[in-house]
């Protein structure tokens, strides 16, 4: 199943059959999403006659969801679930590029399709604390001046705000760059910000100078990052004799986060930004088969590094109502089984707990399938019902 993003934002999804053929007209896809507070929903497609359905920008996500699609013809059962993302609604950015020597700040707003906005939109960007945001009013070329002397002492993550003339404010993730003293001298610029992962899930970062060497230890590198609630906020690396810094699992974003990083030698001012995406925290995840004939279902928690979780680990997913989730143990295979009686009658998203013994509970997206109903057999049908008569005999015992 394959998703494109049009440059207003758009997804463009068409399900394929093995021959490479799409569905017929009327077919309905559904793809997982999240609500506003993060809660797993599923977004339904209807296919039209060019192979092909629409979901507008706004009824995406705010980022991406990875999970289980289904194709559902007309008069059809669901098809078996495969892998999907659903792709991130695209919001506006806010490019902040600052003067090394000056200081000084170009502020630049664009749409989600990467046009400009007109001349005479306001945008607010963090300021020294919250009482007095930066306010900039963007000019003919779509961009706006932050004199050296309005900035803060540090870096300020924050949120920044972007109102076109008649039209609703809008929210978008944004950092001030601090005040410039132009004596310090500014660290070379990477050419790339590099980050490896371990099967723990814990990030290798390294950065490289344009020669291709690294930067000597005690350099701090900024990548970005989201907080808990979603916010923006800013991961510091610290590069080790190696060249390299460590940051763990644990401390990653709930999802990737794509962005600028900056590299600081010590007794230097930071680098010029470069594009750097860091990576989501590896989760566990929870595979769940069922048996298309019997409705059993087999469930499988798995670590981050693939290898399965020992026996005696509880696993619940949803059930009926959120009252009464199904729970399963684990067994020696890595394994557990749910009977097709106690599943729901519908499909039921949500959140699965894996708990370890001894250790605090795991929450990861799942769906719990339907319980199947089988098809009663038919009776074989007979070559013939044959229908005989009974004769009653009579003897004339007198002739």
């Amino acid at each position: 199943m394959k998703s494109i993003v049009k440059p207003n934002g758009n997804a463009i999804v068409t399900p394929k059959k093995p021959d490479g053929s799409t569905y017929q007209p009327g077919t309905k896809v559904e793809i997982p999403s999240k609500d506003k507070d993060g809660n797993p929903t599923t977004i339904t497609v209807t296919i039209e006659d060019n192979g092909s359905g629409e979901v507008p920008n706004d009824n995406l996500p705010k980022t991406n969801v990875p999970g289980k699609g289904t194709v559902t013809e007309p008069n059809k059962k669901p098809s078996k679930p495969v892998d999907v993302t659903t792709p991130a609604r695209k919001t506006p950015t806010l490019d902040v590029e600052q003067d090394p020597k000056t200081g000084e700040v170009t502020v630049t707003p664009k749409k989600p399709d990467g046009s400009t906005f007109p001349p005479g939109t306001k945008v607010e960007i963090p300021g020294k604390d919250k009482d007095h945001p930066i306010t900039v009013t963007i000019g003919e070329d779509g961009k706006g001046k932050v004199p050296n002397s309005e900035l803060p002492d540090g870096k300020v993550p924050g949120t920044g705000k972007i109102t076109e003339p008649g039209k609703p404010a809008e929210e978008v993730p944004v950092e001030t760059p601090a005040k410039v003293t132009p004596e310090t001298p500014e660290t070379e610029k990477p050419v790339v910000i590099e980050i490896n992962r371990k099967p723990n899930g814990d990030a290798i970062v390294t950065p490289k100078k344009p020669d291709g060497s690294t930067y000597k230890p005690g350099t701090k590198v900024e990548i970005p990052s989201k907080d808990k609630d979603g916010n923006p906020t800013t991961i510091t690396v610290t590069i080790e004799d190696n060249g390299s810094g460590e940051v763990p699992n644990d401390n990653l974003p709930k999802t990737n986060v794509p962005g600028k990083g900056t590299v600081t030698e010590p007794n230097k001012k930071p680098s010029k930004p470069v594009d750097v995406t860091t990576p989501a925290r590896k989760t566990p995840t929870l595979d769940v088969e069922q048996d298309p004939k019997t409705g059993e279902v087999t469930v499988t928690p798995k670590k981050p590094d693939g290898s399965t979780y020992k026996p005696g680990t509880k696993v619940e997913i949803p059930g009926k109502d959120k009252d009464h989730p199904i729970t399963v143990t684990i067994g020696e295979d890595g394994k557990g089984k749910v009977p097709n009686s106690e599943l729901p009658e519908g499909k039921v998203p949500g959140t699965g707990k894996i708990t370890e013994p001894g250790k605090p509970a795991d929450e990861v997206p799942v769906e719990t399938p339907a319980k199947v109903t089988p098809e009663t057999p038919e009776t074989e049908k007979p070559v013939v019902i044959e229908i005989n008569r009974k004769t009653k005999w009579r003897c004339d015992c007198n002739a």
